[in-house]
C-alpha cells in the first residue's frame, strides 16, 4: 500500500493537488492523510499562512483562536467527507481516506509527520501557472521539500492528472549513485501506469566522452534492472538549459519531471541563475522532487 500526505489549506491550489492525488492514487491501494495545520496563536501575512487561508479571512479575522480552531477542524471534516462521498469506483475500492488536524506551521509538521508515518509521497499544490520553482526557492513548499526526506511533488494550481495519458515521465539526472536510488522510486510510483520514462542528462555545450561513458553504465543497468518498463536515454548539449528543456518537453510531450534534490547540485545551479521564473513558467507540469 502506498501512503500518501496531502496537506491543504482550503486554497483552490491545495484543494487541486488533493484533486490530483485522489486521481493518481485511484491506480494504488493507498492510504491517503489530508493534512490541515493550524498555528492559531500567532499571526503570519497572507502569503505564508498555510492555516488560515481558508478562503474568508474577513470572518475569520475577529473569530476567538477557540472559534477559528473549531471551524477549521469542522471543515477539514467536511471536506474529507465530500470526497468519500464524489469518490469513484475505482478510488473506492483502492483509496483508504483519512484527515488529520494539528497544530503548528507545515514546514515544522509535515516532516515530523512524515517521518513518524513513513509516508511514500507528499502531495503539495503550488500557487499560480509557473509558481513551482518560486515555492521551490522560499516558500512553505520549499521548505518542506528541504527538510523532508521522502519525495514531494509539487502540483501547479492549474495541473490536471489524465490516467488514460499519464504516459511520459522527464527524469533528469546526474548519473550518480542517488539516481539511482530515485529511478527505482520513480519506477515503484509508476509502475500502475503506463509509462515511458525519459533519463534525460543535460551537458553545457556538448557532452564529453565521460558523460557518454556513464550514460552506457545507467542504461545497462536500468535495462538489466527494469526490464518491463520503458525506459529511453537522452543526452541534451547545448549553451542554454532552459530552452534546450522546454524544447525537449514540448516535443516528447512529458507530463511530469522528476529530479534528485542534491545539496549545491543541479537543482541549486541551475535554479540560481536567473532562470527560477523561466523553466516551468509556462507550463503546468508537475515536479516530482526526490531526496539524497
Amino acid at each position: 500500500m502506498i501512503k500518501i500526505l496531502i496537506p491543504v489549506i482550503f486554497s483552490d491550489y491545495s484543494l487541486n493537488a488533493l484533486n490530483f492525488g485522489l486521481t493518481l492514487a485511484e491506480k494504488f491501494p493507498a492510504e491517503i492523510t489530508v493534512l490541515h495545520c493550524f498555528p492559531i496563536y500567532e499571526d503570519r501575512p497572507d502569503q505564508n499562512i498555510p492555516n488560515g487561508n481558508t478562503g474568508s479571512e474577513s470572518r475569520t479575522s475577529w473569530l476567538s483562536p477557540e472559534q477559528q480552531d473549531q471551524e477549521v477542524r469542522v471543515k477539514l471534516k467536511t471536506l474529507v467527507e465530500q470526497k468519500l462521498v464524489a469518490m469513484s469506483v475505482d478510488q473506492k475500492a483502492n483509496i483508504v481516506l483519512k484527515y488529520h488536524f494539528e497544530y503548528g506551521y507545515p514546514e515544522d509538521v509535515i516532516p515530523k509527520m512524515s517521518c513518524r508515518e513513513n509516508y511514500d509521497v507528499i502531495i503539495m499544490g503550488t500557487k499560480t501557472k509557473g509558481e513551482t520553482i518560486k515555492e521551490l526557492l522560499g516558500s512553505v513548499t520549499g521548505d518542506v521539500i528541504q527538510r523532508v526526506t521522502v519525495p514531494v511533488l509539487a502540483v501547479p494550481a492549474h495541473s490536471v492528472i489524465d490516467l488514460s495519458r499519464i504516459g511520459k515521465v522527464l527524469f533528469l539526472t546526474e548519473f550518480d549513485e542517488l539516481d539511482y536510488f530515485s529511478m527505482h522510486r520513480l519506477i515503484r510510483i509508476m509502475t500502475p501506469f503506463d509509462t515511458e520514462i525519459h533519463a534525460v542528462h543535460f551537458c553545457h555545450k556538448r557532452e564529453d566522452s565521460n558523460d557518454v561513458e556513464q550514460l552506457e553504465r545507467f542504461k545497462q543497468y536500468c535495462e538489466s534492472t527494469y526490464r518491463n518498463h520503458r525506459i529511453l536515454f537522452h543526452m541534451l548539449a547545448g549553451n542554454d538549459f532552459v530552452k534546450s528543456m522546454e524544447k525537449y518537453v514540448s516535443e516528447n510531450q512529458i507530463d511530469i519531471i522528476a529530479m534528485t534534490r542534491k545539496k549545491r547540485s543541479l537543482l541549486h545551479r541551475w535554479f540560481n541563475k536567473g532562470i527560477t521564473r523561466k523553466l516551468l513558467f509556462h507550463t503546468d507540469l508537475p515536479l516530482l522532487v526526490f531526496h539524497s
